[in-house]
C-alpha cells in the first residue's frame, strides 16, 4: 500500500498542477479507501507540502465501478464537476480475475465512469487506484 500511495501522490502532486495551492479530489472506491482514511491522509500529506487539498468520497464496503456507476451519490458527486482529480478503486479480487473477466466485468463500467467525469468536466483527470489483489 506504501508503494501505491507514493506513486499516487507523486502523479498528483507533479505535471503542472504542483504550483496550484488547493487541489480538489474525488475518491470513489469501497473500504480499501476508507478503514485507512486514505483520502484524509492525502490531504495531511499535501498540507505538509504546503499545498491544501479538498476531498470528498463515497466509499461503500465491498463496492465496485460497477456499483459506483448507479449509485446516486456517486453520479451527483462526479455531476458537481470542478475536481481536478477522480481516484476510482475497484473492489479487489475482480482485477485478479482472468483478462476476459476483467474486459467484461471491469472496463465497461471504468470506461462509463472516466466518460462521466469528462462530461462534468473536460478538465478533471481520472486516476485508477489498484489496491494488492485477493485470491
Amino acid at each position: 500500500m506504501r508503494y501505491a500511495l507514493t506513486l499516487f501522490l507523486t502523479l498528483l502532486f507533479t505535471g503542472g498542477l504542483f504550483a496550484q495551492d488547493t487541489l480538489r479530489v474525488l475518491f470513489l472506491g469501497n473500504s480499501y479507501t476508507y478503514v485507512n482514511n486514505l483520502p484524509q491522509i492525502v490531504a495531511d500529506m499535501a498540507r505538509s507540502t504546503g499545498d491544501s487539498l479538498i476531498f470528498a468520497s463515497n466509499t461503500p464496503g465491498g463496492y465496485t465501478l460497477e456499483g459506483h456507476s448507479t449509485n446516486a451519490t456517486s453520479l451527483s458527486l462526479i455531476a458537481q464537476g470542478g475536481w481536478n482529480y477522480v481516484v476510482l478503486q475497484e473492489q479487489s479480487q475482480l482485477p485478479s480475475f482472468t483478462d476476459s473477466e476483467v474486459q467484461s466485468m471491469v472496463f465497461p463500467y471504468a470506461r462509463k465512469l472516466d466518460s462521466l467525469i469528462n462530461v462534468a468536466d473536460t478538465c478533471t483527470e481520472t486516476v485508477f487506484y489498484m489496491t494488492w489483489g485477493r485470491k
